[in-house]
C-alpha cells in the first residue's frame, strides 16, 4: 500500500514577517474558508528545494540579506506553496515565487546565495 500524501497547500498574496536566516523565515498566510469568513495565522517556512549557509557565518549573514531584500518582509506580498513538513523541526517547506514571477529558491542559487539539495545525504558545502 502506497503512503497517503496530501497535495500541495496554496497561499496567494501573503506576507513574509521575518527573515530567520538565509532560507527560512515566517510569514503570514490568509486561507478563506467560505462562509464570509478567513484564516490567518503566522507558520515558520524553510525554502524548498535549496540550503543556505549558517547564519552565524559571513555567507550565511550575506544569503539572510539577500533574501530580505528579495521577499521584503512586512511590505510585499508573495505567493506560497507549502509542499511538506520540514523533518528537523515545527517548519514546513515551501515555494516562494514573487509577485514578479521568479521562484525565491532558484533566485537564492542563481546569486550564489544558496546551493539546490533536497534533505537527502549529506549538506552541501556552502561557504
Amino acid at each position: 500500500m502506497e503512503p497517503i500524501t496530501n497535495p500541495p497547500w496554496q497561499w496567494p498574496a501573503s506576507i513574509v514577517t521575518r527573515v530567520k536566516d538565509g532560507d527560512s523565515f515566517v510569514a503570514r498566510v490568509n486561507r478563506d474558508v467560505g462562509f464570509h469568513g478567513s484564516l490567518t495565522f503566522d507558520v515558520s517556512l524553510r525554502l524548498n528545494r535549496v540550503n543556505a549557509a549558517p547564519v552565524k557565518t559571513v555567507h550565511g549573514q550575506e544569503a539572510k540579506q539577500f533574501l530580505t531584500e528579495l521577499v521584503k518582509p512586512n511590505i510585499s506580498l508573495v505567493n506560497i506553496e507549502t509542499t511538506k513538513p520540514y523533518k528537523y523541526g515545527d517548519e514546513w517547506m515551501a515555494e516562494v515565487t514573487l509577485m514578479d514571477g521568479r521562484n525565491v529558491s532558484d533566485e537564492m542559487v542563481k546569486n550564489a546565495m544558496a546551493v539546490y539539495w533536497d534533505g537527502t545525504g549529506p549538506r552541501p558545502d556552502i561557504q
